[in-house]
């Protein structure tokens, strides 16, 4: 496939679209909510709605292994996902907040069931479609895309919250939403040369378990390395927001300057991840933007000690966010390098992503326990640290061959 022929456009409105809803529920339906009347406890139901993203790596068997009644592996998924995510919008916007929390936060859940799914796929077309020297390009067009989707859907949105209003909010949403479904109808993805043998379900099934047993043992160094790496870049700015509650911030202003400033400056980060992989391969890459993320991590320590004066909070901000998506995307290349070997694609993207994620929630709640005993200084102290321990392990048992099919 040509690269004039590849999907661009359509990888960056989908991985777009993919954040904003999410992130206004988790965002910006927070302070919408609270403003509402909303009780406390009920505002805290909220958080169940993430728990369909922790299920990504169950799902993606079925991916794999089922075509629904469109053209393509992962196009039809795809289009079945997006179209629901479209629908469940439409629906949310026309319940009253108020009156109907519960039923709103049941179509949330189901929202969020259908994103995890259509994560699942896209990963899975973009492991089928790139060759290895455009994976780089395409993990920054997703964790740029992601972060847009961030900008708009926890932050526009919620600026503009006072003339939209929850319809209008929600249906914004779809509406954007829906401009992805048309382009997926349009696109047709191309035919897999891998033909699977079985003919029963119990049969692909079975197959896919022992090459998940293979896939492990051949790469259990390298699951190691992912097992480790959240710890160096997760638990510090977890505590973020409630440090900047306790020093007095204004909710409106910590929004602004975690989901804003700080995706905007993601955006161009992501997209350092592409070059620094084009200048210095892969596993070099990684080293030095895992490095640069763990100096980050020191401007954390005057905020911890109370010094929360702005300039002092954007430039830690700013130093987190010009590393982290561009170690994610230079993280996802090598991922998505070991699942483009293996028929099953988006069951091996989401084996492997799934593990930094789930580590990443524990790191983070970890440092945030930790931070209860031995206080927030010591833990980005720590954190500090374990950044370095893990650059030193990367370096010695990354492989330097990690280009394409190499691992």
């Amino acid at each position: 496939m040509n690269d004039n022929k590849k999907p661009w456009p359509l990888l960056i409105s989908v991985y777009t679209t993919q954040y904003i809803g999410i992130a206004f529920i988790i965002s910006a339906a927070f302070a919408i909510l609270r403003q509402s009347g909303i009780a406390l406890d009920k505002l805290a139901l909220i958080n169940l709605v993430a728990l369909p993203l922790l299920g990504k790596v169950l799902y993606a068997p079925l991916v794999d292994s089922f075509r629904l009644y469109f053209q393509g592996q992962y196009r039809s998924w795809l289009l079945t996902a997006q179209s629901m995510m479209t629908l469940l919008l439409f629906i949310c916007g026309f319940l009253d907040i108020q009156h109907h929390f519960s039923t709103i936060l049941i179509l949330f859940i189901i929202y969020t069931f259908f994103m995890s799914v259509q994560d699942v796929a896209v990963d899975a077309l973009a492991c089928k479609i790139f060759i290895a020297s455009e994976r780089q390009f395409a993990n920054s067009i997703q964790y740029s895309s992601n972060l847009m989707g961030n900008i708009i859907g926890g932050g526009i949105l919620l600026i503009l919250y006072p003339w939209l209003q929850w319809k209008g909010a929600l249906w914004i949403l779809a509406i954007l939403t829906a401009v992805s479904n048309v382009q997926i109808a349009l696109y047709r993805e191309p035919e897999s040369d891998y033909k699977n043998p079985h003919k029963k379900a119990s049969g692909q099934f079975k197959s896919l378990v022992q090459q998940i047993r293979v896939f492990v043992k051949q790469h259990r160094t390298w699951f190691f390395l992912l097992f480790i790496y959240p710890i160096g870049f997760t638990a510090v700015f977890g505590m973020l927001n409630p440090l900047l509650v306790d020093a007095k911030w204004s909710l409106m202003d910590i929004g602004f300057a975690t989901k804003i400033f700080g995706s905007i400056v993601g955006v161009f980060s992501a997209f350092l991840a592409s070059f620094l992989i084009n200048k210095l391969r892969r596993k070099f890459a990684l080293l030095t933007l895992t490095l640069l993320q763990g100096a980050a991590l020191l401007l954390f320590v005057p905020i911890t000690l109370g010094y929360t004066q702005k300039w002092m909070v954007y430039t830690a901000i700013f130093a987190y966010f010009i590393a982290n998506p561009g170690l994610m995307s230079a993280l996802s290349t090598l991922i998505m390098d070991r699942a483009s070997l293996m028929p099953a694609k988006a069951t091996f993207f989401s084996l492997q992503f799934s593990l930094v994620v789930f580590m990443g929630f524990a790191y983070s709640a970890i440092g945030l326990a930790l931070a209860q005993h031995i206080g927030y200084t010591t833990v980005v102290i720590l954190t500090f640290i374990c950044a370095l321990i893990v650059t030193t392990l990367t370096w010695k048992l990354l492989p330097d061959h990690t280009e394409g099919s190499q691992t």
